[in-house]
């Protein structure tokens, strides 16, 4: 108890007044009573007696806790600036605390977690993932009976890019006002499922779209049983019967049919990423040169036109050259009666011969 708040002693008694007295009293009484109430626990690390509430509990040890306090563990599961007292994520610290708490390590919901909190710039709640992890480590019931050695850490680790930082919070922003308050994570994955079912199904109206909704919630549902290894038969049928209310479950839909609800952009789309339109076959390619026509005549005559000096102002005069005549000029330096006499050289003579 080296530790704890100890007794005062008879000198220092004699110096406090009544009201100090009692409040000393009450402070040790209040700590003996949560000794006793095994509600007290001592950290290892920070060597202070503390309530139970600021452990987290753990099958490996006797006590039911952890040996050292969440802020204690916080400090030890990443990285701690004392300057500014801020705490940056560090995978490598995560897996060692996890390790020691004997809980599983997921790469996958790790990484996902990194991404909630670079989007959740505006939540000072929980500021790290390590803080979000733990919660979801010791609250979902798929990991309730998972040890360390159940850890997936992945074939490789996940950066979060800077880039697309904005990207991300705009698709949870979104994500926020269409489904209501949930966490980063699930958000993103109902707005980014709904993206994907409105992109490729048409959605004209309310009533489609709350429908579609709910077809993003049961695929969550889905996700979560699948996880916890429970049966999904019941959600599996629930969400059959949305897709039958949309009228796209597999069996109410051949590719005709399906084609006709698509509107003509979605169709174009359709098209493209599963049967795109093959390049022509040599003699069908620009047979009649159209491509080479507008390079000449509109391009090229536009930029010769204004005087612009490109690609197709040289195409337009090479093109041209062959169609223009191009007047001889005089070279002064030339003899003027060689070249008097190839002109008119001839025809002078005869005059001359006939007189």
């Amino acid at each position: 108890m080296a530790f704890m708040k100890q007794a005062k002693t008879e000198d220092e008694i004699k110096k406090m007044t009544v009201k100090q007295v009692k409040e000393a009293y009450n402070t040790l009484a209040a700590d003996y009573n949560h000794l006793i109430e095994f509600d007290y626990y001592y950290c290892h690390c920070c060597n202070t007696f503390q309530s139970k509430s600021n452990f987290y509990q753990s099958k490996t040890n006797a006590s039911g806790y952890f040996h050292m306090c969440k802020k204690c563990t916080l400090k030890a599961a990443t990285d701690y600036n004392k300057k500014d007292n801020t705490y940056k994520d560090n995978r490598e610290k995560t897996i060692n605390v996890l390790r020691m708490m004997d809980k599983p390590f997921d790469d996958s919901l790790y990484n996902n977690l990194l991404r909630a909190v670079k989007a959740d710039v505006g939540e000072r709640s929980i500021e790290t993932a390590w803080q979000k992890m733990i919660v979801a480590l010791s609250s979902l019931p798929q990991y309730k009976d998972m040890t360390f050695a159940n850890s997936d850490f992945g074939t490789h680790t996940e950066s979060i890019d800077d880039d697309n930082d904005e990207e991300i919070k705009e698709l949870i922003k979104t994500g926020r006002k269409r489904f209501g308050k949930y966490p980063s994570e699930e958000l993103y994955f109902l707005e980014k499922e709904y993206e994907d079912w409105v992109t490729r199904y048409p959605c004209d109206n309310k009533a489609q779209e709350e429908l579609f909704k709910r077809v993003c919630f049961k695929q969550l549902e889905i996700d979560r049983a699948t996880k916890a290894n429970r049966d999904t038969k019941d959600l599996d049928k629930s969400l059959q019967d949305l897709l039958g209310s949309l009228g796209i479950k597999p069996n109410q839909n051949s590719g005709d049919s399906l084609v006709n609800q698509l509107s003509f952009d979605q169709m174009i789309e359709k098209w493209e990423e599963e049967k795109p339109i093959p390049e022509p076959e040599g003699v069908f390619k620009d047979i009649d040169k159209i491509g080479m026509l507008i390079d000449v005549f509109f391009r090229g005559h536009m930029a010769k036109m204004m005087d612009i000096k490109t690609c197709f102002s040289t195409i337009y005069e090479k093109f041209m050259s062959k169609y223009t005549v191009t007047k001889p000029q005089y070279d002064e330096g030339e003899d003027s009666e060689t070249l008097f006499n190839k002109i008119f050289g001839a025809e002078a003579d005869r005059e001359l011969n006939d007189s």
